[in-house]
C-alpha cells in the first residue's frame, strides 16, 4: 500500500514537472554563437542531450508500438498515462524542431531551413497521431464501447452476406445471359460475312486485278439499275421544274400501254435511259484497261477528268449526246451549253452532267464485265404484249404472284443478262394489252 501511495503522489509532481520543463521559454538570438551551437541543437533533434531538454527523447516510429502496448494492458488508466507521457516527448520535441528552424533562419541557410522545416513537419506529424490514439484510449476506457463495436461488426457482416446473395444472383443472372450472348455473336459473325460478300457494292471497290467472276457482274448489275432509276428520277424532277411534259416527250415507248396509275410513266423514262446505256454502243469504248483506275475513284466524276479521254471518257460524250435530247436540255437549262460543250471534247462539271456520270460509269462497268466473263453474257429484252413469264421476268413494280399471271408486258425496264447457266431476270412493266407468246 505505501508503494503504491509513493507512486500516485510521484506520478503527478512527475507530470508537473514535465510540463513546466516543456513551458520554458528559451529566446534565439542573432549573435554569432547561434551558429555555433546549431550542431548541438541538431544532436538534440536526433535524440542525443541538449540544453533544451538533456532528458527528452523523440521516437518517431514507436507511436504504433505505443498504441499495441496501451492494448496489451488491462487497465485503461495505465494506458492513458503511457499516452501523455509520449505525448509530452512528442511536444518537447516538437518545440526543439522549432528552435532548430529557428536558427537556420539566422543567417540565413536554405538547405538547413529545408532540413528543420522537414523535421518540424515529422515532430509536428507524430504529435497529430498520438493525440488521436489518446482520444482513441478514452473511447475505448467506455465500458458500451465494446457493445458498440459488436453492433457494428454485426452490420458489416450482415451487409457482406447480403453482398455475397446480391454476387450469386449476378452469376446466375450471367448464366441465363450467356447462351443469348453466343446467339447474338454468332449473328454478328453472319453478318459481317454478308458484309464481306457485298462490299464490292460500295464506291470505288470493284477491281478485276484478280480476274472477273459472275458475282461481280451481278453486283454491278444491281448497281447499275439503281443508277438508271436515281437518274431518272432525278430529269423527272427537272421536268417538272421547268414544265416540260413528258407525255409529249420522244421516249420509244408503246403508246398503247395503259398505266396502272400516273405516276408509272416513270418507269418509262428509266426504261428510255437503260436501253440508251446499254445498248448501241461501240465496241472500242468498252475495255478493261482502265477499269481498275476509274473504279478506284469514290467520286466517278473525279475518275472521268483523271483521264478524260480515255474509253470511259468517250462512252460518257456519246452516250450523253444521245440519252439527252436537245429539245430536253433547251426546255431544262434555256440553252444547249452542256451539249455544245460535250461535242467540243470537253465534260462540263454541273450536277446535272455529274448525275448522268455516275450512272454511266456503272453502265459502263457493266458492260465491259459482260465481254470479259467466260461465258459472255448475252443481254435480253422482252418485247411488248408477251406473256409474263417469272423464270425470266421481274415485275417492276412487284405485283402479287396471281395478278402478274392476268398481265402481259407493257416494256421492258431493265434488260436481263444470261451467263451460261446463271439468269438474271430482266424487270419489266405490266400492262393490259393482248398477250403473245415469248
Amino acid at each position: 500500500m505505501e508503494a503504491t501511495t509513493r507512486k500516485a503522489k510521484r506520478t503527478p509532481s512527475g507530470l508537473l514537472f514535465r510540463i513546466s520543463d516543456i513551458c520554458k521559454v528559451h529566446s534565439v538570438g542573432v549573435a554569432p554563437t547561434v551558429r555555433e551551437k546549431k550542431p548541438k541543437a541538431d544532436s538534440t533533434a536526433t535524440g542525443e542531450s541538449s540544453e533544451d531538454g538533456a532528458h527528452l527523447k523523440v521516437h518517431p516510429r514507436q507511436v504504433s508500438s505505443g498504441s499495441s502496448e496501451c492494448l496489451s494492458e488491462t487497465s485503461s488508466a495505465r494506458c492513458e498515462e503511457a499516452v501523455v507521457d509520449k505525448l509530452l516527448d512528442a511536444i518537447s520535441g516538437l518545440k526543439v524542431a522549432y528552435v532548430n528552424l529557428q536558427q537556420a533562419l539566422m543567417p540565413y541557410d536554405p538547405e538547413e531551413i529545408m532540413i528543420a522545416e522537414e523535421r518540424f513537419a515529422s515532430v509536428l506529424e507524430e504529435t497529430a497521431d498520438l493525440k488521436d490514439l489518446y482520444v482513441n484510449v478514452k473511447e475505448w476506457s467506455n465500458p458500451r464501447y465494446p457493445y458498440h463495436l459488436n453492433s457494428r461488426i454485426q452490420d458489416h457482416q450482415n451487409l457482406v452476406m447480403e453482398l455475397q446473395a446480391d454476387i450469386c444472383k449476378k452469376d446466375s443472372q450471367i448464366g441465363w445471359l450467356r447462351p443469348e450472348l453466343d446467339e447474338l455473336e454468332r449473328k454478328n459473325m453472319e453478318l459481317e460475312v454478308k458484309i464481306g460478300r457485298s462490299a464490292l457494292c460500295r464506291e470505288g471497290s470493284f477491281t478485276v486485278s484478280r480476274g472477273v467472276s459472275t458475282e461481280m457482274f451481278m453486283d454491278l448489275y444491281e448497281r447499275s439499275a439503281n443508277c438508271i432509276h436515281d437518274f431518272a428520277k432525278f430529269v423527272i424532277g427537272w421536268a417538272k421544274v421547268s414544265g416540260w411534259n413528258l407525255g409529249q416527250s420522244t421516249f420509244p415507248i408503246d403508246s398503247h400501254v395503259i398505266y396502272e396509275r400516273k405516276a408509272d410513266k416513270k418507269y418509262a423514262v428509266e426504261a428510255y435511259f437503260a436501253c440508251v446505256m446499254l445498248m448501241g454502243y461501240r465496241e472500242d469504248y468498252i475495255s478493261l484497261d482502265s477499269f481498275d483506275c476509274i473504279m478506284s475513284f469514290r467520286d466517278p466524276f473525279d475518275a472521268l477528268m483523271s483521264d478524260p479521254d480515255s474509253n470511259f471518257g468517250r462512252y460518257c460524250r456519246a452516250k450523253y449526246l444521245v440519252a439527252v435530247s436537245q429539245s430536253m436540255e433547251d426546255s431544262f437549262f434555256g440553252n444547249l451549253d452542256h451539249r455544245a460543250f460535250v461535242e467540243s471534247g470537253g465534260h462540263p462539271r454541273t450536277q446535272f452532267y455529274q448525275k448522268f456520270v455516275k450512272m454511266a460509269r456503272y453502265a459502263w462497268a457493266l458492260l465491259a464485265v459482260a465481254r470479259s466473263l467466260n461465258p459472255r453474257a448475252e443481254m435480253f429484252y422482252v418485247n411488248s404484249g408477251v406473256q409474263f413469264r417469272k423464270e425470266h421476268m421481274e415485275s417492276t413494280p412487284a405485283k402479287m404472284t396471281t395478278e402478274e399471271e392476268k398481265f402481259s408486258v407493257g416494256f421492258t425496264v431493265m434488260p436481263g443478262f444470261k451467263v451460261g447457266c446463271t439468269v438474271i431476270r430482266c424487270r419489266v412493266y405490266l400492262s393490259k394489252v393482248n398477250a403473245m407468246d415469248f
